[in-house]
């Protein structure tokens, strides 16, 4: 499913006819990214200013979720329906999402680059996938976003520009700003462990400034070394400065706060308190652009169809992401825009899971070769199905898209950028390794793509 448009030379080629190098200059001392610039001229959408990006941790599977495939092994009570000709939908599972379809859109036709989780979740995170001599750094989507809206803050911007929310059970762990300066490292929250030192009172507030003048006057001197020796301790000065900022703010302790009638409207759940904070962040308008909500343990080997497995997780994931459409569409700007206008909703794993009858212990194994991603907002249209599988969801037939190949991480990268309004094929030279970052890797784990946003999405 490939031409030459979109599929131009595999890395072995490539490097065959010497049209790659890569040099590694560990020791290049880097204090901000240097000579910045666009490989050529893109239009981007620039329909959204914020990105919710919800991770189903471990796999979801696709055929017993959003690309719904019948079988023998298909349990009786998903009651099963066609809510429209050709989308069959496991109501037992998906209730509120059914009720939505006009909000969301579904690309049945991605693939992911790996099967094993480690590397999986590093792709999904970074749209680049694992080089252990790169791994450190390579920054995420999440703080390229950061990065790229670092001008674009106001005085009143206090939140950091990336959060992310519930990153405790991932494998691949939560991915650093990497060669970015650590401002841009995400801010992460554990809504298990409460959000209290976030969330001050008026007296903790005043409390936490009197004793931080006291710490600038200490060690002034550290804070204002420009040479290479202090970088590390001019990395975490960053860091403090930007949780100074925040929890300084009054704003913060609305933010960082669970309702208890929205904690129980969500689902009683982390990934409704995930939910909850990524809505606030994005009604606050306070600094933060991209937030990366993580909801673990899809990773079912065995007894998928046991009720506290794929049922529960999916009833979890329905009420969650249903609850957070309906508020981001009824909350509304001055502008009478509404809160999903502006905001790209993404939901999906790390890869699906293994097509047809269940293994020997009654659960699917890992599988990239197809998997179901959900899209909404930021000018998304709803109620679209982008691209096919075949009858038992083991591989992409047909793409639903202008490029004759399955979708990969690197496109949704690239869409969001398009609707954040950034030119995805910018590079940034001067990195510790000497090596070219790209926003868009070109070349990828197979083959080299040409990336461009997912059109139908919009259109």
């Amino acid at each position: 499913m490939s031409n030459l448009l979109d599929t131009l030379l595999t890395r072995r080629e490539a490097f065959k006819v010497g049209a790659s190098a890569v040099s590694a200059y560990w020791f290049l001392p880097l204090l901000k990214p240097t000579n910045v610039y666009a490989q050529s001229k893109v239009k981007p959408r620039g329909s959204a200013r914020f990105v919710i990006f919800i991770m189903l941790e471990g796999g979801q599977s696709h055929v017993d979720s959003w690309d719904l495939k019948e079988g023998k092994w298909t349990p009786d009570n998903f009651d099963i329906r066609e809510v429209e000709p050709g989308v069959k939908w496991p109501m037992k599972l998906y209730p509120q999402l059914a009720k939505q379809r006009d909000r969301f859109s579904l690309v049945r036709s991605m693939e992911a680059w790996d099967s094993v989780h480690f590397r999986a979740q590093y792709y999904v995170q970074s749209a680049h996938m694992m080089n252990p001599a790169l791994q450190k750094e390579l920054p995420p989507v999440g703080s390229v976003i950061a990065y790229e809206f670092a001008n674009r803050r106001q005085p009143t911007d206090t939140l950091p520009g990336y959060v992310a929310i519930n990153v405790t059970s991932s494998q691949a762990g939560l991915l650093g700003s990497g060669f970015l300066p650590a401002t841009y490292n995400p801010f992460h929250i554990d809504t298990s462990t409460g959000m209290a030192a976030i969330a001050l009172d008026d007296s903790s507030r005043k409390k936490l400034l009197r004793r931080w003048e006291l710490l600038k006057n200490f060690d002034e001197r550290l804070r204002n070394d420009s040479s290479l020796a202090a970088k590390a301790f001019r990395d975490y000065h960053n860091y403090y400065e930007g949780a100074i900022s925040m929890m300084s703010d009054e704003r913060a302790s609305q933010v960082f706060q669970v309702d208890p009638t929205d904690h129980d409207r969500y689902g009683k759940t982390l990934v409704g308190d995930g939910c909850i904070l990524a809505r606030n962040l994005v009604e606050a308008d306070a600094g933060t652009h991209f937030v990366f909500v993580n909801f673990g343990y899809w990773d079912f080997h065995t007894r998928i169809y046991n009720d506290g497995n794929q049922y529960k997780l999916s009833r979890d994931i329905d009420t969650a992401l249903s609850s957070l459409l309906d508020d981001l569409t009824a909350r509304k700007r001055k502008d009478g825009r509404s809160l999903l206008d502006e905001t790209i909703v993404a939901c999906f794993g790390e890869f699906g899971r293994t097509p047809g009858e269940l293994n020997p212990m009654k659960g699917r194994d890992h599988y990239q070769y197809a998997l179901t991603g959900l899209f909404a907002g930021g000018g998304v249209k709803g109620g679209r199905v982008i691209g096919k599988t075949d009858e038992i969801g083991a591989k992409v037939i047909e793409s639903g898209w202008n490029v004759k190949r399955s979708v990969y991480m690197e496109d949704v990268a690239t869409t969001i950028y398009s609707a954040l309004g950034f030119d995805w094929t910018k590079v940034i030279e001067g990195t510790p390794s000497g090596r070219t970052f790209h926003y868009i890797e070109p070349f990828a784990s197979k083959q080299m793509i040409r990336s461009q946003e997912i059109s139908p999405l919009f259109t």
